[in-house]
């Protein structure tokens, strides 16, 4: 064992030997809160508790993988093979395995990937006479969604203006039809197990016995049916240590709810709370900044950052006359930067409110042949070809799964048409038989167009030979790939996408995801390889797990939402487009949400190292209409005597003409494709 405490600073410390009991440890931005839950629970292990006793929760799949890389540095490698460090939705997916029999449900049970449920919804509200109502699909699936994370079932959800109508009897809906699916969602994991361990105290004790030691990571970020989770496998002896930042909590949107960590003492009266607040990011002015504009929400833990960085430059503060202007003023000040502070592209980071934002940037830098890169764009699991790959998978585990037979029915093209499906969907209502059984059925098979009825009957025969040869002996990348080259996917997306490079592009993402079965058949979980075992691991997949556009490898300037760029860390951060309506941004004002929005902002200044930039403009486009802006209530409550203000036109020393083509020519010479 390698554990240092005198390495640490004393907060540190004294929370990594702060053992028994709950404990809340306010981490701010850039205090090494990683090191500090890491070395606590390696500290654990070294007092005596077994490894095996130790939980350790994440938000992400990728803190999950980087705190149990760190263990194994501190630990043994049986120790740290020994403590659990898992997502929520990963430990509770276990726990569902071995019990949700208890509930009446089938442990070979399927999870659905985020967005498949909709068509289902669709369905639904079409049923229901509520398909031409003020909210579609998206919006119901969402609203039981929020209703799951409050832990409400359908018969709990009140009638009032708070929710969609008639929202009660389509979560009912929902529910069965998924149920009679073997299939559940993400909100289904965190909930079934609060049932389970409410209505079989016997199973929860269990839990309890198993992991006496908890910690919890980004505890802001918790909703209400994380919170009663870990209260329940906390117990009376609630040795937990929740960990997070409330000026940090941005997901409201999504479900978070601040007040758990505000009211932390509340839920577990015992609570001592130490707080982190020496930084090892930022220089004492950016952090200034940022402790005075955050001072600005009346609901909060006091905390101020420190840091020993020294003091470093002003926050400068740009306002550009319109909003090319400042995409404009952005590229020469990376130019200008770059000659003069010797930076590298890759220094730079652009954040904005919102993905439309970063349109004007990008068109500018490929212009000037700036490379850059988009960070936290569409997942690569959420891609139109890999969706349908992971359809086929999923309705050959999964007999039942009518939702993935429906998706790729007629994927590529196999004479299926809206008739015959229509006719299947009636027989389904009929009979209450899967689709995936009736397609095999002569008689239903005989009402069909012949063309419909052999490209029916060569779908089924490739699932049954697939799932007889995931089954069996072989590898499985190399049956996935036969299977998917069998019901013509592969070949077919030639026909199926315009133009040829479109059609390319989506093959080698295809290619890419029979590259991750290899790697998941290549690196077996204990009990081997398995289809089911694969789609589990795909299914619970984060944010964090994006397969990113790394370019061509060279050094980069990043453009990404502020939301993406929570954990992150650049040399220099431009903050752009900070104008009221856009940042605050103007549902958040509607909403009243101008706390979170202050956060969100609070989060992009403590992002940077050495350098924030603030830019905003006079006059831009909003909805193809030009209007005029005017700064942010951010800008103003910026202090002012740790920033320099001024127009885009006098904010940078001026290149002459002969730098500025001497620049862009070793630019483009360096950087030449």
């Amino acid at each position: 064992m390698s554990l240092r405490l005198d390495a640490l600073n004393p907060q540190q410390r004294e929370a990594v030997t702060t053992i028994e009991g709950p404990l809340l440890l306010l981490a701010g931005a850039g205090t090494g809160k990683t090191r500090v839950i890491t070395c606590r629970a390696a500290y654990l292990v070294e007092q005596g508790i077994p490894p095996a006793s130790v939980l350790a929760v994440t938000f992400t799949n990728k803190a999950a993988r980087e705190m149990s890389d760190r263990l194994a540095e501190l630990l043994s490698r049986d120790q740290a093979r020994l403590l659990t460090a898992s997502t929520f939705h990963a430990f509770c997916a276990r726990v569902l395995r071995r019990h949700i029999r208890l509930l009446g449900y089938s442990p070979g049970f399927a999870i659905a990937p985020g967005g498949y449920q909709v068509g289902l919804v669709k369905t639904i509200l079409g049923e229901t006479g509520l398909v031409n109502g003020p909210l579609g699909a998206d919006g119901y699936l969402a609203s039981i969604s929020r209703a799951k994370s409050l832990l409400l079932h359908p018969d709990e959800i009140p009638e009032t203006a708070a929710w969609p109508p008639a929202l009660g009897r389509v979560y009912s809906l929902y529910q069965t039809r998924m149920r009679n699916m073997d299939q559940l969602d993400f909100d289904d994991l965190l909930m079934l197990v609060v049932d389970l361990w409410t209505r079989h105290p016997e199973v929860l004790a269990a839990h309890r016995d198993q992991y006496r030691f908890l910690e919890i990571d980004e505890y802001q970020d918790t909703n209400a049916a994380q919170l009663r989770l870990m209260t329940l496998l906390a117990g009376e002896a609630a040795n937990l240590c929740a960990v997070g930042d409330d000026d940090q909590s941005i997901y409201g949107w999504r479900g978070a709810d601040v007040s758990n960590i505000l009211h932390f003492a509340d839920h577990f009266p015992r609570a001592r709370i130490i707080r982190l607040e020496q930084n090892y990011r930022s220089t004492n002015t950016i952090l200034s900044v940022a402790n005075q504009v955050i001072a600005n929400n009346p609901d909060r833990h006091d905390k101020r950052l420190w840091s020993q960085r020294g003091q470093g430059e002003p926050v400068l503060v740009v306002c550009a006359q319109t909003d090319e202007a400042e995409a404009g003023f952005v590229a020469d000040v990376i130019a200008e930067r770059m000659r003069t502070h010797k930076r590298s592209y890759a220094d730079f980071a652009i954040l904005y409110r919102s993905n439309s934002q970063s349109r004007l940037f990008e068109e500018r830098f490929r212009r000037l042949r700036i490379p850059y890169r988009i960070v936290g764009g569409r997942s690569f699991y959420e891609r139109r070809e890999i969706l349908d790959a992971i359809s086929f998978l999923l309705l050959a585990a999964n007999p039942k799964d009518d939702l993935s037979l429906l998706r790729v029915i007629d994927v590529p093209p196999r004479g299926v048409g809206d008739k015959s499906i229509e006719r299947l969907r009636e027989l389904q209502l009929v009979t209450g038989q899967p689709a995936q059984t009736l397609i095999a059925d002569a008689g239903f098979l005989g009402e069909l167009p012949a063309a419909a009825a052999e490209g029916l009957r060569h779908l089924h025969g490739a699932v049954e030979r697939f799932r007889q040869a995931a089954a069996g002996p072989g590898t499985l990348a190399a049956a996935v790939e036969t299977y998917l080259r069998e019901v013509g996917y592969l070949d077919g997306l030639g026909r199926m996408y315009k133009p040829r490079e479109d059609a390319l592009a989506r093959l080698e993402n295809v290619h890419e995801f029979l590259s991750s079965v290899a790697e998941y058949a290549g690196n077996p979980p204990p009990g081997g390889a398995t289809l089911a075992g694969f789609l589990e691991a795909v299914t619970l997949q984060d944010d964090s797990d994006r397969k990113e556009d790394a370019g061509d490898g060279r050094p980069s300037v990043t453009l990404m939402t502020v939301h993406a760029a929570k954990g992150l860390e650049f040399p220099v951060v431009i903050l752009v487009g900070v104008e009221q309506g856009m940042f605050p941004h103007r549902m958040a004002l509607a909403e009243r949400s101008l706390e979170e929005e202050r956060r969100l902002f609070y989060v992009a200044l403590t992002r940077a190292q050495e350098e924030v930039i603030i830019t905003h403009a006079a006059r831009r486009r909003v909805a193809g209409v030009p209007s005029v802006r005017r700064p942010s209530v951010f800008v103003e409550e910026l202090p002012v005597e740790l920033t320099e203000r001024s127009g885009a036109e006098t904010a940078l020393k001026p290149l002459t003409r002969e730098e500025e083509d001497r620049l862009f020519a070793e630019m483009r010479k360096q950087f030449s494709v």
